[in-house]
């Protein structure tokens, strides 16, 4: 699945994320599923990711990993982790927060933003989001879906 919309409202983000739910549920493997979010600050990465979330059943308040790099929010099945790179400096940070450990974690579900401050650790996704501004109020949302 390659597209792209364009999102206006709070509510085609919802819708999006509905949808974007949908996918990551139909994986066929038990392997943990990453979804790398790129964008400027500002064009709505964790406003999505918390729709994302909720769609998969989350009841919890989602917030922004900016400070805390990592949030994690549990489900019947599955853990789904919700981690923000902009603050990393080196890669020796990426080994403290154990990203190893969350990437070979099973049945997890993980969503990066900035993924390209991973120092090169960061290789493949099974989702990528990118997200720019159009407008004050309009985001064009391309979504690249790995087999």
């Amino acid at each position: 699945m390659n597209k792209q919309v364009t999102l206006e409202s709070l509510e085609d983000t919802k819708n999006l994320g509905i949808e974007l739910a949908e996918k990551i549920q139909q994986r066929k493997n038990k392997e943990a599923f990453i979804v790398f979010l790129v964008g400027d600050l500002g064009t709505g990465k964790t406003t999505l990711v918390k729709e994302i979330i909720h769609a998969l059943g989350s009841n919890d308040q989602v917030k922004s990993p900016t400070f805390t790099i990592i949030e994690p929010y549990e489900l019947a099945l599955e853990t789904i982790y919700h981690m923000d790179l902009y603050r990393i400096n080196d890669s020796s940070e990426l080994e403290s927060i154990g990203l190893e450990e969350y990437l070979n974690e099973p049945n997890a579900i993980i969503f990066i933003e900035w993924p390209e401050n991973s120092f090169g650790y960061l290789k493949k996704f099974n989702m990528k989001i990118s997200l720019q501004h159009l407008s004050k109020n309009e985001r064009k949302c391309s979504i690249e879906l790995n087999p």
